[in-house]
């Protein structure tokens, strides 16, 4: 081991850290108060005189395999560091060493600076000193089992925790931390502040809030909004225009004012308004726009019922904050984003649902908790975890899933030893009990009152927050844990009102979302082609669900309180993903960034192919499994932008995973046997409509948007587009002629298809759009749409 004399660190909250071999003689005065202080009652040095410390000390530097250091902060001292050799403590027993190791002890001073994040700074500066200047490549520590304080350091620092042992009279908790796992940690501390435990505080006024929303962020929030009713309420045929000239359009309001505006129309009914374009006229004055005015002067077009308009305006004003924070906050270009990693890319998302007006309602979060837990808000926090009664909790889980293990890979030694401990001192039995991790927002705003029952008959146990940060996703119950990236994804219920629909999860349905994961798991890898495709679900592998007496009595029939309390775990890709993969939500290719420019015009320019041959490699990774799985299973998805994450090598889509199935899978008038627990996946309805889930969910939903960019940044034509629609659908067909019945009775080159409107849906109950049980009797049509491939079917047919 390396035995360096001095050296100095540079740490941002510290400033100049020197840390410099231990002087026993000279620093006796200062560390023996030090190890007789109660707080290093672990350090076992309490009873002992200064003679006996010096001499300890003496003796340890003197031994090749170890060495004392102090770390000092302006010539003052803040810590005693040990560094040793681990195989003098015999770690060989209990961890299979290698080269590269270091063990480390560190004690700080009783009376410290009191600045938020100092411990962690110092400990930071100490391992940074162990990584860099010692060469070391992992760091193995041992604090005593019942010292929860260094435990709670530790775990904040990165470490992992792996098994109690014995060290002589010391029961030890043995844990280890990676050079390259810390290089990354002090990356992500860069660009996130995951020191905080809980949510982050807001530490400015109460108007930090809203510092988003001035005049030109708001401006460029009502246009943007504007612009896009222009073009979905034309799309779904209740706004029409007069045109005196090509391009150039004039809707007229019932308030007297008029919009005028350009736009390119575009195949599918789809009309690309020029955002900048729009002026607003009253009196023969021009206006500034208000998307929430527009809605008003055109409500006898609209026809929002007076009992759903305050609400639908709400999440209206809520959407365009939304925006507004995203104008004034996203910092990457759509060319930076191109090669920025899976989770900045998440953060940065501008538009939501590219059909639904109101996308961004969140009603329920007050301003604050925009700040603490939305994508766009970037802002790592701690989940709070509960202990919850057996006898009121159900967990399921695939067939390579067991509780136990879950919690083990999910939670460190560390913090269950801490719940565990929680319990006991309670007079609780921690094995009477299931962990269960939940938002923090819906344990501050909904369980701690309504399930206040249980709360105080100890069903429901509050433990606190986790030590592991999480981002939130898109889909934005889901999170992400950046502390340790290859863990799973956690999906918690979060009762708040987002576009139609109380965002909780169902107790009842996690009992058999395992099941059914596992049920299309195996049916996807048992089909070559498919894997072939690299078409990957993403199994929600475990669930939880608590169940209680109240919420579910027959008396309230049907309720969101019955979806409070739920949480599942999602596999991550990662654990599926080639060498040289990247990956980017689907949702992402619609991405427009402040300028104009759009995220997949720049993968298209960094993958070096062209237009065409890169869509024809979008095409077959992302459409061709779901026209197999229809085909072939009756199977659909709800395959929109934010349920897909696209693979990407070298920007090339090469694949893509699938997530949301439990709840969002369903076989259409299918044959296929399945046994009860998951037969609710089976729907029945009526002929004609089962083809909808590729005319609406892909071609009108999705590809209606994506064709409108390509087209604008003149990569392609429409005609060109969808030609390789249809060549892919060829090609696809082409492959399995034992089909060709269902190609005839779904038939993708047919004149026209019905347009479902999903905008009307939420005008005309913005509580609950569909009725989850029966979806298709809730659909809202508007005449039908001509079918961009019909032009191809003569050519189909011959083929």
């Amino acid at each position: 081991m390396k035995n360096i004399t001095e050296t100095h660190i540079k740490h941002a909250l510290l400033g100049d850290v020197k840390i410099r071999t231990l002087n026993p003689e000279h620093d006796l005065t200062t560390i023996t108060p030090w190890l007789k202080h109660p707080q290093a009652q672990f350090w076992g040095a309490m009873e002992h005189s200064p003679e006996e410390i010096l001499e300890f000390y003496t003796t340890l530097n003197k031994d090749e395999a170890q060495q004392a250091y102090l770390l000092e902060i302006n010539q003052t001292p803040i810590a005693l560091i040990e560094i040793y050799q681990p195989h003098i403590l015999k770690l060989e027993n209990h961890l299979a060493l290698k080269n590269g190791d270091l063990g480390m002890h560190i004690l700080l001073a009783p009376k410290q600076f009191s600045v938020a994040g100092f411990s962690l700074a110092v400990m930071q500066s100490v391992l940074e000193f162990m990584f860099n200047t010692l060469a070391c490549e992992r760091v193995i520590v041992e604090p005593d089992v019942a010292n929860h304080k260094i435990h709670r350091l530790n775990l904040k620092a990165g470490f992992s925790h792996h098994k109690v042992i014995k060290l002589g009279e010391k029961t030890a908790l043995l844990g280890s931390l990676e050079k390259d796992h810390f290089n990354y940690l002090q990356h992500l501390s860069s660009r996130f502040d995951t020191s905080q435990q809980g949510p982050a505080v807001q530490q400015s006024t109460p108007s930090s809030s809203t510092s988003h929303l001035d005049q030109q962020a708001w401006q460029y929030a009502n246009r943007l909004l504007i612009a896009k009713m222009l073009s979905e309420f034309y799309h779904e045929r209740l706004f029409s225009y007069d045109s005196e000239k090509p391009n150039h359009y004039v809707l007229h309001t019932m308030g007297g004012q008029s919009y005028q505006f350009k736009g390119e129309s575009m195949l599918l009914n789809h009309l690309q308004v020029e955002p900048s374009s729009i002026t607003k006229m009253a009196l023969d004055h021009s206006q500034p726009l208000d998307a929430i005015a527009f809605v008003l002067e055109c409500n006898d077009k609209l026809n929002i019922d007076k009992s759903m308009l305050g609400t639908y305006l709400e999440e209206l004003a809520s959407t365009l904050s939304g925006f507004a924070f995203k104008f004034k906050n996203n910092r990457y270009s759509a060319q930076q984003l191109a090669d920025a990693d899976f989770q900045v890319i998440e953060t940065q998302m501008t538009m939501g649902h590219p059909s639904f007006i109101a996308n961004n309602g969140r009603i329920g979060f007050n301003s604050q908790d925009f700040h603490q837990y939305t994508p766009e808000a970037a802002n790592p926090f701690q989940i709070i975890w509960l202990a919850c009664h057996k006898q009121h909790t159900t967990f399921k889980s695939t067939h390579d899933y067991k509780y136990e293990s879950l919690i083990a890979d999910e939670l460190d030694l560390a913090e269950r030893l801490r719940f565990e401990k929680a319990l006991t001192e309670q007079g609780l039995k921690p094995s009477d009990y299931l962990l269960f991790p939940m938002h923090p927002w819906q344990w501050f705003n909904k369980l701690a009152h309504v399930y206040s029952y249980h709360i105080s008959q100890k069903h429901i146990v509050c433990l606190g927050y986790s030590q592991d940060s999480y981002l939130p996703q898109q889909s934005i119950r889901t999170l992400y844990n950046i502390s340790k990236p290859h863990k799973c994804y956690v999906k918690t219920a979060l009762s708040i009102l987002n576009m139609g629909f109380m965002r909780g999860l169902s107790s009842a349905y996690m009992k058999v979302t395992p099941a059914i994961n596992q049920w299309l798991f195996d049916l996807v890898n048992q089909d070559s082609y498919l894997k072939s495709l690299k078409f990957q679900p993403l199994r929600e592998v475990a669930t939880l669900g608590f169940d209680e007496q109240y919420y579910t009595h027959p008396a309230l029939g049907d309720n969101p309180y019955k979806k409070m309390m739920a949480a599942l775990w999602r596999e991550n890709p990662a654990q599926y993903m080639d060498e040289n993969e990247s990956l980017a939500t689907m949702a992402s290719l619609l991405h427009i960034d402040s300028e104009g420019r759009s995220f997949v015009s720049a993968k298209i320019a960094k993958s070096g192919l062209s237009a065409d041959k890169w869509l024809a490699h979008y095409l077959q990774a992302y459409m061709t499994p779901l026209l197999h799985c229809f085909y072939q299973y009756d199977l659909v998805f709800m395959p929109h932008g934010e349920n897909l994450i696209v693979r990407f090598n070298n920007h090339v889509p090469v694949g893509v995973f699938i997530k949301d199935i439990g709840e969002e899978i369903a076989l259409l008038n299918s044959n296929i046997e399945l046994n009860d627990e998951i037969k609710r996946i089976k729907v029945t309805i009526p002929e004609g409509v089962a083809v909808l889930s590729i005319f609406t969910d892909i071609f009108d939903c999705f590809f209606r948007y994506l064709s409108a960019i390509l087209v604008t940044d003149g990569l392609l034509t429409e005609q060109q587009f969808w030609q390789a629609v249809a060549d892919t659908i060829v090609q696809y067909q082409a492959s399995h002629p034992a089909l060709k019945d269902k190609f005839t009775e779904h038939d993708l080159f047919a004149e026209s298809f019905p347009l479902s409107c999903l905008n009307r849906l939420q005008l005309r109950n913005n509580q609950q759009m569909v009725d989850i049980t029966d979806p298709a009797s809730s659909l809202q049509y508007a005449g039908d749409l001509q079918n961009p491939l019909a032009q191809y079917a003569l050519a189909n047919t011959t083929a």
